[in-house]
């Protein structure tokens, strides 16, 4: 066993949510635990992940035997890395729920974008912890891995006050590596390295490798040698945490203001040359400000991140580009169909923020997350313009704040 860390106007029509018939909307609620029993693996900050394309625990499990039979096969060495989070319910107890969700983010985009570069495989295991595989290589690169990830991890510089390790979010990790015979022996390893790095002072990496040797006798080979854990964490620099924010956005696939400028107009050229349909759907998140001065800015890019990702699955269940405007505004641009198809999306979008029940405490309409939404549609044609569309559709969010937000309007 070896251990390493670092310390260191034409008419409107306004629609509210209580409306009847809402046969294609997915009720997020039905798939919420009673509250007794939620648990962060069951907030919408996975949605997020998901959209990350960084699995869940039932991913990992049918990953780890697709692997092991891979790495059975061509004889290549098979490594599991557990990373769990340092005092993590300190972290949770005193950030609160969505100050937490959003720190397993910013961890999960510093894991995420190191597994890319190693070729892992990367998932949120349960609670504070993640999971990844890694198939080939050798020991010593297992251990040089997962020293990267730690350090990656520390170098993302999220604020945690209440940790014993360091005034930045940190991670242990346990590392085991076998060439595959029992799926058992490796994950026993692997917890056991992980209770280890834990016991001996949390954030550094602690490793096991095992080799099966007539399927009895383990032996372990020599690997970087042990690095002595200081007697005192030294508190590193106090800096200003940069925003993870457009690296998430960028992660789904949600353009921003400058690519909307393009793209609007190359859709817009598309729909006048073959006489289709152009909708755009301005969606602004209720009373976002207050959020962000009573909850702190990571909070108010958690419920922006939230409204991403409805955003999405609308776009991916009925078509259509996003773009993320600034500040509290996002837009949605559907090609063809018609005004009808258009406002059944925009509900669409309207009720499943709704729906998926993040508290807004400082929200006036409701204790949930809300959105205003305003729609637009025409034909582009030489007497209009993509000017003109965004104006209707502005004018049409306009109505639905005035009217009371929570609802969705249409103009055009």
């Amino acid at each position: 066993m070896a251990q390493h860390n670092k310390t260191e106007e034409n008419g409107s029509i306004s629609t509210s949510n209580s409306e009847q018939g809402r046969k294609d909307v997915v009720n997020i609620a039905e798939f919420k635990q009673p509250e007794e029993n939620k648990s962060l693996a069951t907030s919408a900050f996975e949605q997020v992940m998901s959209q990350m394309n960084i699995a869940d625990r039932a991913a990992f499990d049918a990953r780890y035997d697709q692997m092991w039979k891979e790495a059975s096969d061509e004889n290549e060495l098979l490594s599991v890395f557990m990373c769990e989070i340092d005092l993590f319910k300190a972290y949770h107890d005193n950030y609160g729920q969505q100050g937490a969700s959003f720190m397993l983010l910013v961890v999960g985009l510093a894991l995420k974008n190191m597994c890319e570069k190693y070729n892992c495989f990367l998932a949120h295991y349960q609670k504070e912890e993640f999971g990844i595989l890694m198939k080939g290589g050798d020991p010593d690169k297992a251990l040089e891995i997962a020293e990267n990830l730690r350090q990656a991890v520390e170098d993302s510089r999220t604020e945690h006050k209440f940790s014993s390790v360091s005034r930045v979010v940190t991670l242990s990790i346990g590392v085991s590596s076998i060439y595959p015979n029992s799926m058992q022996v490796l994950m026993a390893q692997v917890d056991n390295a992980l209770g280890k790095a834990k016991v001996l002072g949390r954030n550094q990496v602690s490793y096991d490798f095992v080799k099966l040797e007539d399927q009895v006798a383990l032996t372990q080979p020599k690997v970087s040698d042990n690095v002595e854990i200081a007697e005192s964490v030294a508190e590193p620099e106090v800096v200003e945490e940069e925003s993870h924010f457009k690296q998430f956005l960028m992660d789904m696939e949600i353009a921003d203001r400058q690519s909307f400028n393009t793209n609007s107009v190359k859709l817009w050229q598309e729909c006048k040359a073959e006489n289709e349909f152009l909708s755009m759907i301005i969606c602004e998140i209720d009373f976002l400000q207050p959020y962000i001065e009573n909850c702190g800015k990571q909070a108010g890019e958690d419920l922006l991140l939230i409204t991403a990702c409805a955003l999405q699955q609308t776009c991916e269940k009925f078509g259509g580009f996003v773009y993320y405007m600034g500040e509290d505004r996002y837009i949605v641009l559907l090609k063809g169909g018609n005004a009808t198809n258009a406002l059944r999306v925009a509900k669409y979008l309207h009720t499943f923020v709704e729906e998926s029940q993040t508290e807004h405490p400082h929200s006036e309409v409701s204790e949930y997350l809300t959105v205003s939404v305003g729609l637009s549609s025409l034909f582009p044609n030489d007497t209009n313009s993509i000017r003109m569309l965004m104006g209707e559709a502005n004018k049409a969010l306009n109505l639905a704040i005035k009217s009371g937000r929570n609802q969705t309007n249409v103009v055009g």
